[in-house]
């Protein structure tokens, strides 16, 4: 009875070894298969260079406004022109799209809100054609065969929708982003 008891435990001794033969077996035998890699990228144009200074574009809408300029509902200062210019722009671009991007008024929903301290006063802005430019509002411009630029003419004042301005500063900002084709 003691070599039965022997031989039963010897036979399950072996059973763990011949299932890791059988599955070392099977896993070193050679397996294939087709299988196919794609590789892909995209090679885009360089952007335009944009010229203006590395703190960004100030458009000084002047130091010495009357706030009695700015009484009447629907008053505005007098516009003041600036410009964006782009250059450098590679041979595969085309056009280029310039969207702002920036605070609306609350009551002039076509202007930008001033964060200054003068009250009742908006930020008004539009192309030099006189195309307001109000947040979200896109300006194109096709870029010039031979210079590989192109400029943007636009003009900005300050405008009272309600009249009676408080004295105080004027500031707003805009984010403007160019796209290219």
């Amino acid at each position: 009875m003691f070599k039965a008891a022997a031989s039963i435990t010897n036979s399950k001794a072996k059973t763990p070894a011949l299932i890791l033969w059988l599955v070392a077996s099977i896993l070193s035998s050679p397996v294939s298969a087709d299988t196919q890699l794609n590789i892909t990228g995209r090679i885009k144009s360089s952007p335009c260079k944009v010229d203006l200074p590395t703190r960004g574009l100030t458009v000084d809408l002047g130091q010495k406004i009357l706030a009695s300029s700015l009484a009447v509902a629907g008053s505005s200062t007098s516009w003041r022109p600036f410009s964006i210019v782009l250059s450098e722009c590679p041979i595969a671009i085309n056009k280029v799209t310039m969207t702002l991007n920036g605070t609306a008024d609350q009551i002039e929903n076509t202007m930008y809100a001033n964060t200054g301290t003068s009250s009742r006063v908006q930020i008004e802005v539009q192309s030099s054609a006189g195309t307001s430019l109000g947040n979200m509002a896109q300006m194109v411009q096709n870029v010039d065969a031979a210079s590989r630029g192109t400029t943007f003419n636009m003009q900005a004042r300050v405008h009272s929708a309600q009249g009676n301005a408080t004295p105080g500063t004027i500031v707003g900002t805009m984010q403007v982003t160019f796209t290219y084709q």
